[in-house]
């Protein structure tokens, strides 16, 4: 249970972690942030975002909150506590919450606001169960930790992201990636060592996601910096780079915090991959001591008190 709770919290700490330097496309300017106080916890800043190609989306945040990453998998945490909710009580949920006059305040991505206008256009009698529209995004691994924490059977679990990732994704790409992370955050719980993790999440991903993982795993030496990693994958928010991008920062990290800081040192989107990467990093290194989740960083999570609250009827409900 110790182990499911730090995949969580993992991916959440990650998210909010990521949020002050988001979708900077400059590993440089990043670099330049890391002496900031707080750090990695620091304010939205338009000027940290001036003169780089960057898009300034968190205006409405403060420190330790959550994106609209960390939301998904916030709500999903709630809505899947209940082992009887259907689809249409998810769809319903989402556009109460993220639609107008919802809770969620901040940026809205692509796959989202194509969601809330399907489901804006039809009555809700009229929702399809296969309401996502065709795309490849990082938004479609949030319900992934959810997912795995509930214990289900291989066949119950695939069954289970078809049908909840695609109430947002309905992409052949989303789905497989959907898949093959949820198969590496398993075996990241039952072995709790990287390197299998890595071999699960190749094994288990589409062809091209598995090509560019093999060839930013075998790295080593002077070719093993960033630099080099960014002429085989970039730092946008599309699974086929994200995916490879999470794995190559998990196999040169050895501890939560390492992890998290070189995902945010890479740049880009950032709190898409930290979905990924705090998951697994969680998963693996659990909570405190020297390679864990940092209990500061837990207690700077906004909110973390309701969401710790959240976790637990979660996993008391896949223990019943």
């Amino acid at each position: 249970m110790a182990q499911r709770y730090a995949a969580l919290m993992g991916a959440l700490v990650a998210d909010a972690a990521s949020m002050g330097t988001h979708w900077i496309y400059s590993p440089e300017r990043v670099k330049t942030l890391t002496d900031l106080p707080h750090f990695p916890f620091i304010e939205p800043d338009a000027s940290h975002y001036e003169g780089v190609d960057s898009y300034y989306a968190h205006d409405k945040l403060t420190a330790g909150e959550l994106t609209a990453y960390g939301e998904w998998l916030a709500l999903y945490i709630r809505l899947l506590a209940n082992p009887d909710v259907d689809t249409h009580s998810i769809q319903q949920q989402v556009l109460d919450y993220f639609g107008p006059g919802g809770e969620f305040v901040g940026y809205i991505d692509s796959p989202t606001q194509a969601l809330l206008l399907s489901l804006f256009s039809l009555p809700p009698e009229d929702w399809p169960e296969d309401s996502g529209c065709d795309d490849d995004q990082n938004t479609a691994l949030c319900a992934v930790p959810a997912l795995v924490a509930l214990k289900h059977s291989s066949e119950k679990l695939e069954q289970e992201i078809e049908r909840i990732v695609g109430i947002t994704h309905q992409n052949d790409i989303a789905i497989s990636s959907a898949k093959a992370f949820a198969s590496a955050l398993n075996e990241a719980l039952r072995s709790r060592r990287m390197e299998p993790v890595l071999n699960v999440l190749k094994i288990k991903s589409e062809p091209k996601t598995q090509d560019l993982i093999e060839q930013v795993r075998v790295l080593s030496g002077d070719v093993n910096d960033l630099k080099h990693v960014l002429s085989i994958v970039n730092q946008a928010n599309h699974l086929t780079d994200s995916i490879p991008m999470a794995a190559w920062i998990l196999k040169n990290s050895e501890s939560y915090t390492e992890a998290i800081i070189k995902n945010i040192l890479v740049s880009g989107d950032s709190c898409g991959r930290g979905i990924i990467v705090g998951a697994l990093a969680g998963a693996c290194y659990g909570f405190g001591d020297d390679k864990g989740i940092p209990i500061s960083w837990i207690t700077t999570l906004q909110c973390g008190e309701a969401i710790a609250e959240d976790i637990e009827v979660l996993l008391k409900v896949a223990i019943g």
